[in-house]
């Protein structure tokens, strides 16, 4: 009989490796086939400051961030505590904190994790137009073992949330696929590319939602086609891009194209800093 209290699915990614089209294909899931990208049904995110106040009844602003992460866990705890149903909960931080040992999530009320990967190379490009930072700075940052997404003035959906530590991007990746006592789907976003309705379809069994038709399953892969995504952003704007100065939040989605973005330099970089995690995971 499964643990009433593991409730929450992980959706657990380094930034922009799949994990919000993921979201969205949920959301069109749920809504027989409709998506409405600025109104999600699974927005809740691990670093979100309103969901820890209304939980904790403290005002995270007189909190250290140390402080703040020793909390986390039990505030998500009682939100499992209190749901009715499985949560799907977004997380960009790295499975430890920052001391290297300390888990980040209540392992005691989690179902499992799918971990989204995509080739670092890849993200380099898409993680500097989503920060509008250059090139190397977003090169940098994954090479960076004390790496932070840190919430900027100006920005939207982030100017709500805790920094999120994410470590270097082999660090990231290591924490969530041999750190937790639960357990963890990893899935390749050059996968979820190349057959969104085969790997969709065995995330939803991996856990546990049985209940859509191939068909249901198959419109809601349609509704998220990233030509639709781009043109609903191109109407109506995202909320979930970084900053205003965000130029967009779908850029591509293509795999491959760091060859035209990244210099041989940079490309040697990254292999230097993440040769053994790529080859582990294919790259």
């Amino acid at each position: 009989m499964q643990d009433t209290l593991r409730k929450i699915v992980w959706l657990a990614s380094y930034p922009k490796s799949g994990n919000t089209w993921f979201r969205l294909f949920l959301s069109a899931l749920a809504n027989k086939g409709n998506l409405d990208i600025n109104r999600l049904r699974f927005q809740m995110i691990y670093s979100s400051r309103d969901i820890f106040e209304s939980v904790s009844g403290i005002d995270s602003r007189y909190l250290y961030d140390e402080e703040a992460k020793l909390l986390q866990p039990e505030v998500f705890r009682k939100i499992a505590v209190d749901s009715t149903e499985n949560l799907y909960i977004k997380i960009h931080d790295a499975f430890v904190q920052a001391n290297g040992t300390t888990p980040i999530v209540p392992e005691d009320a989690s179902l499992c994790a799918i971990y989204f990967i995509r080739n670092p190379l890849d993200i380099v490009a898409s993680l500097a137009n989503h920060l509008n930072k250059p090139i190397h700075y977003a090169l940098t940052l994954l090479c960076n073992k004390a790496g932070f997404f840190v919430p900027q003035h100006g920005n939207l959906n982030n100017r709500n949330q805790f920094r999120q530590y994410l470590s270097d991007w082999s660090s990231h990746v290591q924490s969530w696929t041999n750190g937790p006592n639960f357990p963890v789907y990893v899935v390749r976003y050059e996968d979820m590319l190349e057959n969104p309705f085969q790997v969709f379809k065995q995330l939803l069994i991996y856990t546990g939602v049985t209940e859509y038709s191939d068909d249901a399953i198959r419109a809601a892969v349609e509704a998220t086609a990233f030509d639709k995504l781009k043109k609903q952003e191109n109407e109506k704007g995202f909320n979930e891009k970084f900053s205003v100065e965000t130029p967009s939040f779908f850029r591509s989605g293509l795999q491959g194209n760091w060859v035209n973005e990244l210099s041989a330099q940079e490309v040697e970089t990254l292999i230097q800093n993440h040769s053994e995690v790529m080859t582990r995971f294919g790259y």
